[in-house]
């Protein structure tokens, strides 16, 4: 018989799930806010840049794929992660990027499933009836157009407009973000990275346009609850 294997079991190859949380809050555009979709049929006259709609309804929501990208990419920026502009794909234990969201392009590793799970964000019921009534009574399609242009520096002439659709300032939309934790995880760090986050997102921009006045939101009323494991 050969001797029992009294090493440690190595918690990172295959741990338990602990705790699954739910972070809420309001996101309100503090300015238009532009997160870019497709454009099927090009008109022309028509808008250039489009905003994401639900196919169904036509009323714009923000993709989690693209709050994913903002937050991940200002919690790099935070940490000095990344290379040459791809994302940090170091799969190291203590990188809070790749543990929390996951190695860019590398599926084996040992850091295990993504901690963070971005949904799409919804309009409120209340920017939902404000956006409809505008469209009834002013014909705006649940967004705004904003124009822009290029300023020839010779010349000081508006040159190439473009339209851009906009989410108008003061929309809001239900923000939700959910969590897995697993044994051996930092619990304090997480709360701590995800109110860092958030922090950032409100002084940078979402979407297009950042630059150049877009983008601009805040999250009120941030909650972080445990919806998993019951609490009786």
């Amino acid at each position: 018989m050969g001797k029992p294997d009294n090493r440690r079991p190595d918690l990172t190859s295959n741990p338990h799930l602990v705790e699954i949380w739910e972070v809420t809050a309001e996101l309100t555009c503090v300015t238009g806010c532009h997160v870019g979709g497709s454009k099927d049929v090009l008109e022309i006259g028509g808008i250039d840049n489009p905003i994401v709609r639900h196919p169904l309804t036509q009323r714009p929501y923000l993709p989690g794929s693209s709050l994913k990208g903002k937050f991940r990419s200002l919690l790099e920026a935070a940490d000095g992660k990344g290379v040459n502009g791809e994302p940090c794909g170091c799969a190291q234990p203590t990188c809070r990027v790749c543990r929390y969201f996951g190695p860019h392009r590398k599926p084996r590793h040992t850091l295990n499933p993504t901690r963070f799970l971005f949904r799409d964000a919804f309009l409120t019921p209340a920017s939902q009836d404000i956006l409809e009534t505008a469209y009834e009574q002013m014909g705006l399609f649940f967004a705004e157009e904003k124009f822009e242009n290029t300023i020839n520096r010779n010349t000081h002439v508006a040159t190439n407009p473009r339209v851009q659709e906009r989410v108008p300032a003061g929309a809001t939309f239900n923000f939700v973000l959910g969590v897995r934790v697993y044994q051996g995880d930092d619990k304090a760090l997480i709360r701590s990275t995800i109110q860092e986050m958030v922090s950032m997102v409100e002084h940078d921009a979402l979407g297009g346009g950042g630059s150049r006045g877009s983008g601009q939101i805040r999250l009120d009323h941030l909650r972080i609850r445990v919806v998993w494991p019951d609490v009786p």
